[in-house]
């Protein structure tokens, strides 16, 4: 009996996969098609998948080229805060918890004013911004994880001291950034609200590849994870300590989140929404729920930026509307939604 239900959960499992998988590729061509000057997205299509069949003409390759590196940003960071929101609502047994909730966006944005403060000639350079941020962002996670710790440990532990830091670090960013702004216009401000219109290309390896290894390592992690609905006695039966996997869970998707903060900024909702839709889909075995929410949050993300060019292209004058703006508008209404029904249960 338990095999024929594993069997049919597999099966859902591989039809849900395909057809993300298609869609993300279908986003992918959309979105390289999307800008100021459109292009074709059969041509689009041509160029990237059947070029040693077909001539494309020229502009259409050049114009693809330049929103790759947005369009992948987009992908990577939605797939890699979606896997950070699904460890996090795992470890911390809170449906409503998100990437964010360990602080490290507050101490990243902290880290950034300072050091433009500090030394504003070199924080003219994104890739210093870049190096800054991240930096400060693990500095919060360590901060977090140690307040934890002192606390016992735990996923209650973990978000209360998310919590504190969160709320320290976010008032000191504020007073920071209010002097930031009478000392020098630096393109810092795509960490508050989140944008992929600074991403070049030769940021993509950075990105890329440690995002790679940690969905690698999060596989690792399937088994205690599913222990981890069950409570922590059933981990220990199991031989797992509920304190190593909560720090080492929490580790993975700290590290994921400093990545997506410090190249693309704060994207809300995303790590929040897509757990939520993978586990629908497919239940909660992280077998299945881990990969499927890895694939929405790239879809919602890439989906999101579609949106930014195509309000900035109708509303002349706007300029392009920070990322976070849209996802928040998009998952506001479902936060709400995961409010009422955790009440209701």
């Amino acid at each position: 009996m338990a095999i024929e239900i594993y069997r049919k959960k597999t099966k859902n499992f591989l039809v849900y996969i395909s057809i993300l998988t298609l869609l993300t590729i279908s986003i992918f061509i959309v979105s390289l098609s999307i800008g100021s000057s459109m292009l074709d997205p059969r041509e689009v299509f041509k160029y990237f998948f059947l070029s040693s069949l077909f001539k494309v003409d020229e502009r259409i390759a050049i114009i693809s080229m330049l929103r790759l590196s947005r369009t992948i940003a987009s992908i990577f960071c939605g797939a890699t805060l979606a896997l950070a929101g699904i460890i996090m609502q795992t470890v911390t047994r809170n449906p409503l918890a998100d990437p964010y909730i360990l602080g490290l966006s507050s101490t990243a944005l902290t880290a950034v004013s300072l050091s433009i403060i500090i030394s504003p000639s070199l924080m003219v350079y994104r890739q210093n911004i870049i190096l800054v941020a991240f930096i400060g962002a693990i500095l919060g996670y360590l901060a977090t994880l140690s307040i934890a710790k002192l606390a016992g440990g735990g996923g209650l532990a973990l978000i209360l001291a998310g919590i504190a830091i969160s709320s320290l670090f976010s008032g000191l960013s504020h007073i920071l950034l209010y002097i930031v702004q009478n000392i020098v216009k630096t393109p810092y401000v795509y960490l508050l609200m989140g944008s992929t219109q600074t991403v070049l290309l030769k940021d993509l390896n950075f990105m890329i590849y440690p995002v790679i290894v940690l969905a690698i390592a999060s596989t690792a992690m399937f088994k205690p994870l599913n222990a981890y609905l069950y409570g922590d006695e059933y981990l220990k039966q199991l031989g797992f300590n509920p304190k190593t996997i909560t720090i080492v869970a929490s580790t993975i998707a700290a590290l994921a989140t400093a990545i997506t903060i410090a190249f693309i900024g704060i994207v809300g909702f995303i790590g929040l929404a897509a757990p939520h839709i993978a586990r629908f889909l497919v239940g909660s075995d992280h077998r299945f729920s881990i990969p499927t929410t890895v694939f929405i949050g790239a879809i919602l993300t890439t989906l999101s930026d579609i949106a930014v060019r195509a309000i900035s292209i109708s509303a002349t004058g706007i300029g392009e509307l920070p990322l976070g703006v849209v996802t928040a508008v998009i998952g506001a209404p479902f936060l709400a939604y995961l409010i009422v029904k955790k009440v209701r249960e």
